[in-house]
């Protein structure tokens, strides 16, 4: 055993001047608590038993802060700076215990696992980026996001040059790296914050993604000069080699890597993800890379960077290192470097420091200087490009966000010297207050947008006589375009009642950052290699031209994570005033009447739709008998084609008799409406629902009674089991069934009662989710219909 001091050790409540014992070789496993019965602290002495307690101990505090913060709006950056900064700070007599548990050996370990898993961030990161998006985004992306970075560094150094009294040569030389570092918009920071508030999906969250993308850029290449250009100043040598270093690591990755790559997925069978053997070997190289830029004088950061920028965007090689390394990477080692570099903070020196250090002092105004300069310049531009004013607010208060990367950058510069640790401490704590201020704000602003939009009816029930019927149509699958187009079809398309019909693509955003949108009628072309997009937009054209003059279909491509593709769908439907969202059903059957597929993902999707819609939402569920109606094109062809509706009363029911109503239109149309009443008194229905339920009534048999193809029937049903056995009576009659969601109503009505202890799939409903799994084998579709909310 040998025995060192160590007189910089972190842990700030400690004395500078502490005697400490390392055991070397160090010893990493322990023997177990028997051998060590009479050791208290036998647990710390090992370094392995005492990286997984520290670890535990992070992640035990940070769940318990995040927990009692997260109903505030504060990010889980915040709950980790906060938790870095409790585990930073004395805590009076414990102080001696925590000294054990941090003890001087253990700083390596922990600062290397930190470092690793921010190495791997960078590097997943990267893989998820698509610089060559930089050249294909808008304008108002160039507009907004070039300025915001070019407009603070310009007054920071401007600034700067004013600040120089009292400060060494040192460190002025190090004023324009620190400059750049204040006024970069890192695109991982905004990428994560906007997926933390759910808005990455949006208009908004797409344009702040590419704003901040180009932005990126131009503050990488503004670190990485000012950062040459200190070198070179200090060590002309050092500065040529570390700027050949540089150049070297591009070349091997462009020229030698990169195609590698490429050749790699050409050989990969398409919609196959690649072997794991190739999966390990990119690992590998990752991490050469990393040993690499070190060896030439750059970051260990550098290596793995370039190569994730250098794999395919959304190609099956970033998504095998994705799928198999971000889970561990974002829940648990960036988490952990968080901690970390909090933990470095001393709080209670701040104010000392910033009085007696010029440097400290002159950072801390150029970090305000550049942060508001950045906030007013994204705000004037995005004004400028028309934006409101709301959503130029919350576009500049998102890109002049900071988080991890800043950071990073701030803790690496403190290991190099370059800043000090109360310059640390200052930019922890400003960090903090960014972290905590900023989503609470872009919720709060987002909420009161929420409340004041689509005050006006947007539901079938309202359409005026005569007026367009505008319909959104979401596909998943291939299976779900006919019936789509089937169902608009006997719809009646005229052009007395022309329809709209706007169909959504819905693609999972897999391997990749920024979500896309597309209108295909304003881009005119498929997406990529994806020939599902064109077969949706072959059928819906085909649609559109047999039916001249009463139908317009336009194609859009969403191409989002699944847990935000409902923000897609809900802004088109604003966007387009429509009055009602089509949504298949989850699960598929066969041409037998069997369950084929079952979607799960899906249904999650059309729950938060119908939570979230602007208008009436119906969802399909389709068992393939729809596609046997031919075209309204196709007059001359006679085609009997049975519909029923069930009708209790309700919004929902009213709103599914008035989407009945258009199909009575059409001569090849047999129309059932099947009013199922009670004996009982509906103690749970007002009685302006019930004066409602009866205009309506009225209505129907003053505009469609009359022909023998409408028909109107009363029944009586006692309770639910009666009502289940009348469906179950008439399941295999019609071709489609029509019914009202009737949420809420289960329990207050009579003909339901008891029905909804058996309520398998709560999106359609009791009587819904009833017919659909009546039979297996039978072919009959359920359109379960909501009203607007």
């Amino acid at each position: 055993m040998k025995m060192h001091s160590r007189q910089d050790f972190k842990p700030n409540s400690i004395s500078n001047s502490t005697l400490t014992c390392i055991y070397l070789p160090p010893f990493t496993n322990s023997g177990g608590l028997w051998s060590n019965i009479h050791s208290p602290h036998w647990w710390l002495n090992n370094s392995l038993p005492l990286l997984e307690l520290q670890l535990v101990m992070f992640c035990f505090f940070m769940a318990i802060v995040h927990l009692l913060l997260k109903r505030s709006g504060v990010s889980k950056i915040s709950s980790q700076i906060i938790t870095g900064l409790i585990f930073g700070c004395s805590w009076g007599k414990l102080d001696k215990g925590k000294f054990k548990l941090f003890r001087v050996e253990s700083e390596e370990i922990l600062g290397l696992f930190s470092h690793f898993a921010y190495m791997l961030f960078m590097f997943i990161t990267a893989v998820k980026m698509d610089v060559r998006m930089t050249m294909k985004t808008g304008k108002r992306a160039w507009i907004i996001g070039l300025p915001s970075i070019l407009v603070p560094l310009t007054c920071g150094l401007l600034v700067s040059s004013f600040l120089l009294e009292g400060l060494e040569i040192s460190e002025i030389r190090k004023l324009p790296l620190m400059v750049s570092i204040q006024s970069m918009i890192s695109f991982p920071v905004i990428a994560s914050l906007l997926s933390e508030l759910k808005i990455v999906s949006t208009e908004l969250g797409r344009l702040g993604l590419s704003s901040a993308l180009v932005a990126d850029m131009f503050s990488q290449c503004a670190v990485a000069i000012a950062n040459l250009i200190r070198i070179s100043r200090k060590n002309a040598s050092k500065g040529y080699y570390s700027i050949g270093g540089l150049c070297v690591q591009v070349f091997l990755v462009s020229f030698l890597f990169r195609p590698a790559v490429l050749w790699i997925v050409k050989q990969t069978p398409e919609g196959k993800p690649v072997s794991r053997g190739t999966t390990q070997t990119v690992f590998l190289v990752v991490l050469l890379s990393a040993v690499a830029s070190s060896l030439l004088g750059q970051p260990a950061i550098v290596g793995p960077y370039l190569l994730g920028l250098s794999l395919t965007d959304g190609g099956p090689m970033g998504f095998s290192l994705i799928e198999k390394l971000e889970c561990f990477v974002s829940d648990i080692f960036m988490p952990v470097f968080v901690i970390t570099c909090a933990l470095q903070v001393d709080l209670s020196q701040m104010l000392f420091i910033a009085y007696v250090d010029n440097y400290t002092r002159v950072n801390i105004i150029l970090a305000l200087v550049t942060y508001f300069t950045q906030f007013f310049c994204s705000f004037l531009t995005s004004l400028y490009c028309q934006l409101s004013f709301r959503d130029s607010l919350v576009l500049s208060l998102l890109l002049s966000s900071k988080g991890v990367v800043e950071l990073s950058f701030c803790t690496l510069f403190t290991e190099y010297n370059i800043i000090s640790d109360g310059i640390l401490a200052w930019f922890t704590v400003f960090l903090l207050l960014l972290s905590i201020f900023v989503p609470a704000t872009v919720k709060c602003l987002n909420d009161i947008s929420r409340k004041q939009a689509g005050k006006q009816n947007r539901n079938i029930m309202h359409l005026s006589q005569n007026s367009e019927f505008r319909v959104l149509a979401c596909v998943h699958k291939n299976e779900n375009i006919y019936g789509f187009i089937h169902l608009l079809n006997i719809s009646c398309p005229t052009q007395d009642n022309p329809i709209a019909v706007y169909a959504l693509h819905l693609i999972e955003l897999v391997g990749r950052t920024a979500p896309v949108f597309i209108s295909h009628r304003i881009e005119n072309k498929p997406i990529g290699d994806q020939p599902y997009s064109e077969n949706v937009l072959l059928s819906f054209d085909h649609f559109e031209k047999e039916n001249s003059g009463s139908v317009y279909a336009e194609c859009f491509t969403s191409i989002s994570p699944l847990k935000f593709m409902h923000n897609d769908i809900c802004k088109l439907a604003m966007d387009k005033i429509t009055s009602l969202i089509i949504l298949p059903f989850h699960i598929t059957w066969t041409s037998d009447g069997l369950i084929d597929q079952e979607d799960n993902t899906m249904r999650n999707l059309n729950c938060s739709v119908i939570e979230k819609a602007p208008c009436s939402v119906a969802i399909l569920a389709d068992k393939g008998h729809l596609g046997s109606i031919p075209s309204m094109a196709s007059s001359g062809v006679k085609c009997q084609y049975t519909v029923c509706v069930i009708y209790m009363g309700g919004n929902d029911d009213r709103e599914a008799i008035s989407f009945a109503k258009r199909l009575t239109k059409d001569t090849r149309i047999e129309l059932t409406v099947l009013k199922l009443g009670s004996c009982m008194e509906d103690q749970g229905t007002s009685k302006w629902e019930k004066m409602l339920d009866s205009e309506v009534i009225k209505d129907f048999k003053m505009t469609c009674l009359g022909d023998g193809r409408v028909r109107f029937l009363e029944e009586i049903s006692v309770d639910g089991p009666q009502t289940a056995l009348r469906l179950r009576e008439m399941v295999n009659v019609f071709d489609l069934m029509i019914v009202g969601r009737r949420k809420g109503l289960e329990s207050s009505s009579p003909q339901t009662s008891g029905l909804s202890e058996w309520n398998e799939f709560p999106e359609l409903g009791v009587l819904g989710d009833l017919i659909a799994s009546l039979d297996n084998n039978t072919r009959t579709s359920v359109l379960v219909i909501q009203q607007q909310k």
